[in-house]
């Protein structure tokens, strides 16, 4: 898949340790993370990580996987692929099995007996192509003490895919129905919903209820069960947070260490999780824009005045190739939360195809609409994430939401509230419970300017390990995109060092942009 492309990129200036319990960035000084200080004892020491007793069968897959996510191959980096079968619904009782793909991930120094390191990106795009991303900027220094095994959610990437909507269906929903005739978009685009909604619970049939967090959670303790070790490290980013989360709740002795890397909480309502992803759209956007203006990138000196000029031609239906409002802003925060290259370049790229496509040359822009719909628009996670939409709203609520975020959040606030619609016909589930009586202390990592997750889930999933009876610590990164572990070179020492001990730094620590 053209999906994430990226170049090595340039080490970030440099990183510190915050000096209080609650610090501020040095860059910004209204920008530190939230929450009070947090008095929970440290728990005991958490236990040990082993390597697998039992392992996959595994194959190379280095030079396709790093091919397939565009990044480029790292010498001595090797990559393997394997898969398992899974119970398909293991809570429920519904018979059958899933496979789930996986690709582990190891160099010369990596140490034979070593244990691996679980990550997991959930439904936001397949674990198995943000790894290679990973590897190319500075996550191969992890491999110098663990392997890291990428475990893709089921329907997506290396797992069974699934292929269960009608062409047009699709593509009208990606639209968000815009080209449909009449004035009430969501209940057009309802009707679409409808449609594709029944033809996915009947190609996923006995396992309609089956695609959620919770069996996600599943699918990695199956993988530990086969392992045959006691417990695992575990690293899951976006909507894999939440999977990691799911998993400490139903296997709270079977994880080692946890790290949460943009996460949000369990029981978070489809409504919050979508206004706070808008927010960040609109955050990653002004940082873009100000960073645009201080480089005098091609858009300069109103970069967002552009921007603006791009989406009302989407919208009265002369965007670039015709393209609609919706995938026009899609392609512009799908390029903020995964950058190609440094900070600098990848910004100035955008720019570049923004500036290209105002003036007729479509081909920059296009390309971008392009590899934002394969990332993020597949059938798997339509599934996926619709399982996980909790509380939504009335379609008569999301008409309200059209136009107050539209007024509150220019840029992609219309856009958000329609998305909601996708979500609305399927059957409501309900959320995995929250960790409890947690014997190990939590890595929390955030995004000062994040487009998939927003910023505001850090402060909140921190209150949910001290609910917990554990403690965390947070490395928070200032700048751009979706994953502070995989796009701040800054926040892996952190990673490392908790991965490697167990213990958590003294103190949170900031990394600027």
């Amino acid at each position: 898949m053209g999906t994430s492309t990226v170049v090595l990129s340039t080490l970030l200036a440099g990183c510190a340790p915050g000096l209080a319990a609650n610090p501020r960035y040095a860059t910004d000084v209204g920008a530190g993370p939230q929450g009070a200080p947090q008095t929970t004892p440290r728990p005991a020491s958490p236990p040990a990580l082993e390597a697998p007793k039992n392992d996959l069968s595994w194959r190379d897959c280095t030079s396709r996987v790093f091919s397939d996510a565009a990044a480029p191959p790292l010498p001595g980096v090797m990559l393997d692929c394997a898969s398992y079968d899974a119970d398909l619904d293991p809570i429920n009782g519904s018979n059958g099995t899933v496979s789930i793909g996986v690709v582990r991930a190891r160099s010369p120094q990596t140490p034979q007996n070593a244990a691996p390191l679980v990550m997991t990106t959930g439904s936001d795009l397949p674990s198995s192509a943000q790894l290679p991303v990973w590897l190319s900027r500075a996550g191969a220094d992890v491999l110098k003490t663990h392997p890291i095994v990428a475990v893709d959610r089921r329907g997506t990437g290396m797992s069974s895919a699934l292929d269960c909507r009608d062409m047009s269906d699709r593509q009208e929903m990606i639209d968000l129905a815009q080209f449909q005739p009449g004035d009430d978009p969501v209940a057009n685009l309802g009707a679409i919903t409808q449609t594709a909604t029944t033809s996915c619970m009947d190609t996923i049939a006995p396992g309609a209820s089956a695609y959620d967090n919770g069996h996600a959670a599943e699918d990695i303790e199956r993988l530990r069960s086969t392992w045959d070790v006691p417990a695992i490290a575990l690293l899951g980013i976006g909507n894999g947070a939440q999977v990691a989360l799911a998993y400490t709740g139903s296997h709270p002795n079977k994880v080692a260490r946890l790290v949460l890397d943009s996460p949000l909480p369990l029981g978070i309502t489809a409504e919050a999780a979508m206004e706070q992803r808008v927010k960040g759209e609109q955050t990653a956007l002004d940082a873009w824009a100000a960073q645009c203006v201080a480089t005098n990138c091609p858009l300069a000196p109103d970069p967002k005045g552009a921007i603006d000029s791009l989406l009302a031609a989407a919208r009265d239906g002369s965007g670039p190739d015709g393209a609609s409002v919706a995938t026009v802003a899609d392609a512009i925060s799908t390029a903020l939360a995964y950058p190609r290259g440094d900070r600098v370049n990848s910004g100035n790229d955008l720019a570049a195809a923004v500036a290209a496509a105002r003036s007729g040359n479509t081909s920059q822009m296009t390309n971008l609409i392009t590899a934002a719909q394969t990332m993020r628009q597949t059938d798997g996670q339509f599934v996926n994430s619709c399982s996980d939409a909790l509380n939504r709203p009335t379609p008569n609520r999301v008409r309200e939401l059209v136009v107050a975020w539209g007024k509150l959040y220019p840029q992609f606030g219309a856009v958000g509230a329609l998305d909601l619609v996708k979500c609305l016909n399927w059957p409501s589930g309900s959320a995995p419970k929250d960790p409890k009586n947690l014997k190990i202390p939590v890595l929390l990592l955030g995004v000062h300017n994040d487009p998939i997750v927003g910023n505001d889930g850090v402060a909140a999933v921190a209150a949910t390990i001290l609910n917990a009876g554990s403690n965390s610590k947070r490395a928070m990164w200032q700048g751009i995109g979706h994953g502070a572990t995989v796009y701040s070179a800054c926040t892996l020492p952190t990673v490392i060092g908790y991965l490697d001990s167990g213990k958590l730094p003294a103190t949170d620590t900031f990394c600027p942009a």
